[in-house]
Formats: C-alpha cells, structure tokens, sequence
C-alpha cells in the first residue's frame, strides 16, 4: 500500500501551480486542500462507506449502567456496529418517532427481553456529562506556552439554570471566559448545565474538569487537542444492552465491548506533516483543475470544471477498486428488517 498522503506531498506536487500558487505558501495551500477534501467527501457519489482512508474498525468498552459512548472529534458517525461480537442494528433519531413506533428509548435492565439495538443522539460537548450538580470547572494547560495568551470560552446554566452571560471588553457574551493560568484556572460560579466549549488554537491539549464545591473532587470531563476549537462530539444510545459477554474470558458484569465500523471525520491540515484524509494524490490535483475554473464565469469553464470534478470521482472510485477490489463486495440483505426466519420458525432446506 503506498504511504499515507501529508500535506507535505501536496505542496511538492503538481498543486501549487494549479492553483497559482508557491510552493512555500503553506496556508494557502492548506486551505485549498482542506476545501477540496469536504467538497469530495460530502459529494453524494460517495455513498456509505466512501473513499479509501475515510473508515476504521474501533473498539469501545461500554457500562450496562450508563449504556452510551461519545465518539472522538476524529470519527462522523458508526456505519455498523457489532456487540459482543454480534452484529447490532443501528439506527437514527428519526427512529424512535415513526409512527405506531415504541417511542424513544430508555434505559433498561439487562435482562429485558427486547431486542438489542444502538440509536443516535444529540451531540455532546464533553465526553463526560456533568455529575452531582451543580460543579465549578476547573481548565489545565498542558504546554507552558499557551498560559497568559490563550483561553477557554464556556457557555451554559448556573446554579439556578440561568444562562450564563459575562462580559468581554466591551461585548455581552453569553458564557464566560477563562484565561490559562499556572497550574490551573476555576470558573467563578458553578454550572448546572453544559451547553458548549470553545477555545483558542494552542501549543499543547486542554483539560476541563469538574469540581464538586464540597470536597473539592475532580473529575476529568474532556480533553481538546490543540487544534481544536469548538468541542462538538457524536454520541449514541444502546438499548437492552447485555450485562456482559459471556462466554468471552475476563468479562466484566454490567461491561460489554461494542466494535463498529467508523466513518472518519477529516481534521483540517495547517502544517507539512498533517496527515490527508483522502488519499489520491491525483484526485486532489484534478479537483483543484476543476475549483479553479469554476471561478471564471464561462459555460465552457464551468462544463470544464465538471469534467475535471467528474474525473476526481473516478479516480477515488478505482482506488477502492485498487486496494479493496471491485468483484467480492459486502453485502447484506434483510427483507424481513429484524424479523429474522428463526424467529417466526421458519427455516431452509
């Protein structure tokens, strides 16, 4: 398999000069190359399972007590999903509110009968829910350069779910901001409710914790990567989860390990050594070709434009091919959803 595309490999290609510009111009080269990696990705052609590099097999251990997982800023969503080793539906929001449906889903006991499924849920902005409020929050700086310049924008409910509003200079904004300060920096007031973090491009990550007014615990709520700017996480739902994974050696009671198939979300590139989620150089190339000429306002540039687009598509559609194949494909039929033959006691012959 060829090496992992860097924005390093752009910059010494054929797209600089495409795009009119300098080989050493690595922020406009940056922004173009992450323009045209949302553009190909969120092209309807690209289906489920999209292009090489944008999916990975991950592993989650999961508490029966507090069935859900929060998926990393690295990951869009599940494709598919198995629990215990056993292939799990996974449904969206949208689900649990069709009509002469069961409604939404709880939280069940283990042993309830009802079939095992996964649903999505709203987004969360920590990997930890808030616990005992109402909590201080507490922000560590992890690189020494990042104290005195940078900050922690939060936004939510205090002690009595108000909105938080403060001021900024001259501006009402509705959170509060906290300045990374040695070892350690805790809001004024304590919060209820969190409804969003943001905070500046740092040096090193950024940790947020909770701390209980009384005996001062803390407990870790998220950590944010120094790129990362707004904290903005997937989270899913499962229903009727297994108390363990029997007969699986060294289960633990009330933990099961769920697998799933991940579509991957693409990180911005800023630097020569940022990893491309896409990786065909050439498809890069000609998506370029296809960004510049739909600047001019022709319709020969325009229809231009659409092959060199169109020829993009093609190129990531045969690296698949290339790499995964083209004549054994994955497939599942279900014409009974999931009411499966054994189940109503039919069988084949």
């Amino acid at each position: 398999m060829s090496q992992r595309l860097r924005l390093y490999d752009l910059r010494i290609s054929r797209f600089p000069r495409i795009l009119g510009l300098c080989q050493d111009n690595v922020p406009e080269i940056a922004a173009y190359a992450n323009s045209i990696q949302e553009t190909l990705l969120f092209d309807k052609l690209a289906g489920d399972e999209s292009w090489q590099g944008t999916w990975a097999e991950i592993f989650f251990n999961v508490s029966q007590s507090s069935p859900f997982i929060t998926l990393p800023r690295e990951i869009a969503r599940l494709e598919f999903i198995t629990v215990c080793n056993q292939p799990v539906a996974l449904q969206n929001q949208f689900f649990e509110y069709q009509d002469f449906g069961n409604g939404r889903m709880a939280t069940d006991r283990c042993d309830n009968p009802d079939i095992l499924q996964g649903y999505t849920r709203n987004n969360a902005v920590t990997f930890t829910d808030l616990s005992s409020a109402p909590q201080y929050l507490r922000v560590y700086p992890t690189n020494a350069q990042d104290v005195g310049i940078k900050r922690v924008f939060i936004s939510g409910l205090d002690a009595n779910n108000l909105a938080i509003y403060s001021m900024d200079n001259t501006l009402n904004v509705n959170g509060v901001f906290l300045a990374l300060e040695p070892p350690f920096t805790t809001s004024s007031m304590t919060f209820n409710t969190i409804t969003g973090i943001q905070k500046d491009v740092t040096i090193g990550q950024v940790e947020i914790y909770q701390v209980d007014p009384t005996t001062g615990d803390e407990v870790l709520l998220l950590t944010m990567q120094p790129g990362e700017t707004v904290a903005n996480y997937r989270r899913y739902y499962f229903a009727n989860l297994p108390c363990s994974c029997c007969p699986v050696p060294g289960a633990t009671e009330g933990t099961v390990q769920v697998s799933a198939i991940a579509k991957l979300q693409p990180i911005p590139v800023a630097v020569d050594t940022d990893y491309l989620l896409l990786q065909s150089r050439e498809a890069f190339i000609e998506e370029a070709m296809s960004l510049k000429l739909t600047e001019a306002d022709t319709m020969a540039a325009q229809s231009m434009a659409a092959r060199h687009h169109q020829r993009a598509i093609e190129l990531l559609i045969g690296e698949v091919g290339h790499y995964h194949g083209i004549n054994t494909p994955s497939v599942g039929f279900y014409p009974f959803g999931s009411a499966h033959l054994n189940k109503t006691m039919i069988g084949m012959q």
